[in-house]
C-alpha cells in the first residue's frame, strides 16, 4: 500500500478513536430529591462516581463549562450549594436576603439557575419571593450583585442561550416568557406562550424550544425576533422539561402524567417517536454526540438511557430515590 494511503488511513483511525473518546468524555449529574443527594454518574455503566448529601432537596444544577464547579439550588433551605466538580466537596454556599420572603426566614425558593457564556455570572430565579425575580451572582468574586425584578408569577426554570447570552425565563402561571439580556441585565422582551411554559432548550440554528406543563405542548421561538414560530402538539400530558440535541437533529419533551418522552425532528418540528419511560420522567439530557438521551425518572428512582437510533430504552440505572433535575459535566 502506498505510504500516503497508509498515513491517511492511520490518521482516519486516530481521528475516529479521538472522536469516540470525546463523545464519551462526560458524566451525568443527577439530583435526587427525597434523599437530598447530588450524584455524578458514569453514562456508560451507571456507576456512581461521586455523591454529595445536601441538608435538603437539591432541585436544579448549573455546571461550569470546565466541570470544575457545580451549583445546586436548595429551594427549601433558601440557598445554593457550591460543589467542587472533581471532589464533590462543598466549596461554599450562596446565601442572600433575595432568597427570603416575608414573614422572616421563609424561603423565596431559589430554583432555576443558569451560567452565562463566560461563566462569570450565575442567574438564580426566585419564584416565591415577595417580588419574584432573578438574583445575579458574580462567580469569580463570590458575591451577589443584584436582583432583577420580574414580578410575574410561576417562574420555575430558566436557561441562557449559548449564541446570544440571552436568558429565557418561562412563567407557567402567567403564560409568558421573560427574556433578559445578560450583558446589560435588562428585560428586553416578554413572549406570550400558552399552555404553562416551564422547560427551555436551544437549537444550534438559534431556535428556542419551550415545554408546556399545562397541555404537554412544545413551542418554538426564533431568538432573532423572540417571536413564536411553531406550536407542536405532542400528545403527551403532564409536567416535564425540554432538551435539544447538540447537532440540532432532535428535541425531547418529557411528560410525567403520560409517562413518556416525545422525540421531535428538530428541522421539520414533527413527532418522530413517543417513548414510554415510566413513572415521573423529568429532566432530559442529550449525550454530546447526539446518539443517546438520558432521562431522569423520579417515580422509579432511575436514569433512563434512550437509544436514538432505535428510539427505545437501552438501559436503566438506579440512582438515589427520585432523580429529577440535573445536567452534563463535560470532562472527567
Amino acid at each position: 500500500m502506498p505510504r500516503f494511503r497508509v498515513f491517511a488511513l492511520s490518521w482516519l483511525i486516530l481521528f475516529a478513536c479521538s472522536a469516540s473518546a470525546r463523545s464519551q468524555d462526560h458524566t451525568i449529574i443527577a439530583l435526587s430529591h427525597s434523599n437530598h443527594t447530588v450524584y455524578e454518574v458514569d453514562p456508560a455503566t451507571g456507576k456512581i462516581l461521586h455523591e454529595f448529601v445536601a441538608p435538603d432537596q437539591p432541585h436544579e444544577a448549573a455546571i461550569t463549562s470546565d466541570g470544575a464547579t457545580i451549583f445546586a439550588s436548595i429551594p427549601a433551605g433558601a440557598f445554593v450549594e457550591i460543589l467542587d466538580g472533581r471532589t464533590f466537596k462543598e466549596k461554599g454556599r450562596i446565601e442572600t436576603e433575595h432568597f427570603k420572603r416575608s414573614p422572616p426566614n421563609t424561603s423565596a425558593s431559589p430554583h432555576g439557575m443558569a451560567l452565562n457564556n463566560d461563566n462569570s455570572k450565575l442567574y438564580i430565579g426566585t419564584e416565591n419571593a415577595d417580588i419574584p425575580g432573578v438574583t445575579v451572582y458574580d462567580v469569580k468574586a463570590g458575591k451577589v450583585l443584584k436582583k432583577i425584578d420580574v414580578v410575574l408569577q410561576g417562574g420555575h426554570y430558566l436557561a441562557i442561550q449559548p449564541r446570544t447570552d440571552k436568558l429565557y425565563y418561562p412563567h407557567r402561571t402567567d403564560n409568558r416568557v421573560v427574556v433578559i439580556d445578560t450583558k446589560t441585565d435588562r428585560i428586553v422582551k416578554i413572549i406570550p406562550v400558552a399552555g404553562g411554559p416551564v422547560g427551555v432548550a436551544f437549537a444550534p440554528n438559534g431556535d428556542v424550544w419551550f415545554h408546556e406543563d399545562g397541555d404537554g405542548s412544545v413551542t418554538v421561538a426564533d431568538s432573532k425576533t423572540d417571536e413564536v414560530i411553531k406550536v407542536i402538539q405532542t400528545g403527551g400530558k403532564g409536567a416535564g422539561r425540554m432538551a435539544v440535541s447538540p447537532d440540532g437533529r432532535y428535541a425531547a419533551s418529557t411528560h410525567s402524567t403520560s409517562e413518556d418522552v416525545a422525540i421531535i425532528d428538530g428541522a421539520n418540528k414533527t413527532i418522530l417517536a413517543t417513548v414510554k419511560i415510566g413513572r415521573g420522567p423529568g429532566f432530559p439530557l442529550f449525550s454530546p454526540d447526539s446518539t443517546k438521551l438520558y432521562v431522569m425518572e423520579s417515580g422509579m428512582g432511575d436514569v433512563v438511557v434512550v437509544d436514538l437510533k432505535t428510539m427505545t430504552v437501552a438501559s436503566r440505572y438506579k440512582i438515589g430515590t427520585d432523580p429529577f433535575g440535573g445536567g452534563l459535566k463535560i470532562g472527567r
